[in-house]
């Protein structure tokens, strides 16, 4: 696919997730075969303002490339700004613009999947982005509208591609469904036939086997997972090789998922120190177990570890016991962006 002056190899994107898609989520993704990852929301107003915790969302380093870092924000002035920074500082491979999230705290300043209760100021907010990025891509990621009675996603992306858009991504729910039912595809095919520009999919992605349904269904140019790889990084490796091969590929053994947990174990502990990088760590171990056998007796050790070593030593017991192959799907996640 490409977007812009950006050439991108394979068809399944990690999402911006919020408090999840940090750098060492990104390494891992990339790693794993994600043809491009995205850093968590990015405040425009903490980016004017010089926030130290806002720019440290920001920074990244070359083996999480191709990269897009994604800004929230209302006022378009604040956007433009935010996207001038962003491009002069840390000079991502695209800015992708928040026109979806439906939590409380981003919704009551007007942003996210609020904008699209206003289209004429969607529209300001967009043209200050694109005119700020200057030859870096713009996306745009968006929910199919406020209401679910009052879909306005195509008319969004419209308006987007005639102000300079790249791309665009549906999460093919509106605000008020949350992550409740399910995500309605028809939208997005109905989306790839309204505009020009290339369209991803995102929506109930959780195997391989929906990525390839989805593009298939829909005729989307890529796909977008989020919550499944939150249980599973691995799964880009795996909708690579569905999509080259046809052959749908075993989910990932037991071994595996403790290996990927103890690579992403040390990658947080370079990342965030030891103390401060195991504590968050808890929550992965957490969705990385999920599914396997044992797991409810496993998470709450996995949830007290303080140290890698504490890691290290509770998945050796785990698998010295014998732990069986996992019998079902992983567990449906709590939703997290």
């Amino acid at each position: 696919m490409t977007v812009g002056n950006l050439n991108l190899t394979g068809r399944a994107l990690l999402a911006p997730l919020a408090g999840v898609s940090n750098r060492p989520f990104r390494v891992l993704a990339i790693s794993a075969g994600a043809a491009m990852a995205f850093t968590e929301m990015v405040s425009a107003d903490g980016i004017v303002r010089s926030q130290a915790k806002t720019l440290a969302m920001m920074r990244f380093k070359p083996d999480e490339q191709p990269i897009g870092i994604q800004l929230f924000g209302a006022d378009p002035a604040v956007m433009h700004e935010a996207a001038a920074i962003t491009v002069e500082r840390f000079r991502p491979d695209l800015i992708d613009i928040n026109l979806g999230c439906p939590v409380k705290k981003v919704v009551r300043k007007n942003g996210g999947a609020a904008l699209l209760k206003d289209i004429g100021l969607t529209r300001r907010v967009i043209r200050a982005v694109v005119t700020a990025a200057g030859t870096t891509p713009v996306s745009v990621k968006m929910r199919s509208g406020w209401e679910q009675s009052s879909p306005v996603y195509i008319e969004v992306a419209r308006l987007a591609e005639e102000e300079g858009v790249s791309a665009v991504t549906l999460h093919a729910r509106s605000r008020s469904c949350g992550f409740a039912g399910r995500a309605d595809w028809s939208a997005i095919a109905r989306l790839k036939s309204a505009v020009s520009i290339p369209v991803i999919g995102n929506g109930d992605i959780r195997v391989p086997e929906d990525a390839r349904r989805m593009l298939e269904e829909t005729g989307c140019d890529s796909v977008m997972v989020g919550r499944a790889a939150m249980t599973d990084p691995l799964i880009f490796r795996r909708i690579n090789q569905l999509l080259s091969t046809g052959v749908e590929p075993a989910p990932p053994t037991i071994p595996q998922i403790v290996e990927l947990a103890l690579v992403h174990a040390r990658l947080m502990r370079d990342e965030y120190g030891e103390q401060r990088g195991m504590r968050m760590m808890r929550r992965y171990l957490g969705w990385q177990v999920r599914g396997i056998r044992g797991a409810a007796k496993l998470r709450p050790l996995l949830f007290r570890v303080e140290t890698l070593r504490d890691i290290e030593r509770i998945f050796e017991r785990y698998l010295g016991a014998g732990a069986p192959e996992p019998s079902a799907p992983p567990e449906k996640l709590r939703p997290g962006a």
